[in-house]
């Protein structure tokens, strides 16, 4: 191999190697992104007078509904979703863990989790973790989870 040929192979690979970097600092950019700030609701406001805050009742079926609107909505491809109702006594609240697996880019999940904030102010998103099967993949497989609060009745 002739000293030009080494040049342009060992030019290449550094042109490779600053291309990496460019795309992994994007990509750190992009996750500083994930985090959503979501506008407080008109009702969950918290009042001067009570000091509580107003949440829906629970309908389990709503629930579904809307999450699954909301990602129909931004064409979001859900691969899975599980729903588990956590009714601890001891709080004031009610508790709906949601989990769902997701396979797109980042822009879909920042959209879906900045529409769900609008839509359903009373739905956190409590943990995010995303990975991908190579470097030049296009599509992230992501686990999303969310806890969606509820009115308590009172005796209930």
């Amino acid at each position: 191999m002739t000293f030009s040929a080494t040049c342009v192979i060992a030019l290449a690979v550094l042109l490779t190697w600053i291309d990496l970097l460019a795309q992994q600092s994007s990509l750190a950019a992009q996750r500083e992104h994930l985090i959503v700030q979501r506008p407080v609701a008109k009702s969950m406001e918290v009042p001067a007078s009570t000091g509580a805050r107003s949440l829906p009742p629970f309908v389990s079926a709503e629930v579904v509904a809307k999450f699954g609107g909301v990602a129909r909505d931004i064409d979001l491809p859900l691969e899975e979703v599980s729903y588990v109702f956590e009714g601890a006594t001891d709080q004031p609240f009610l508790r709906y863990r949601i989990n769902m697996s997701v396979k797109t880019g980042y822009a879909h999940i920042r959209r879906f989790v900045a529409a769900l904030a609008v839509e359903m102010p009373h739905v956190s998103l409590d943990a995010i973790r995303c990975s991908r099967e190579s470097a030049a993949a296009q599509l992230i497989g992501c686990e999303l989870a969310f806890s969606a609060f509820f009115e308590r009745k009172p005796g209930g």
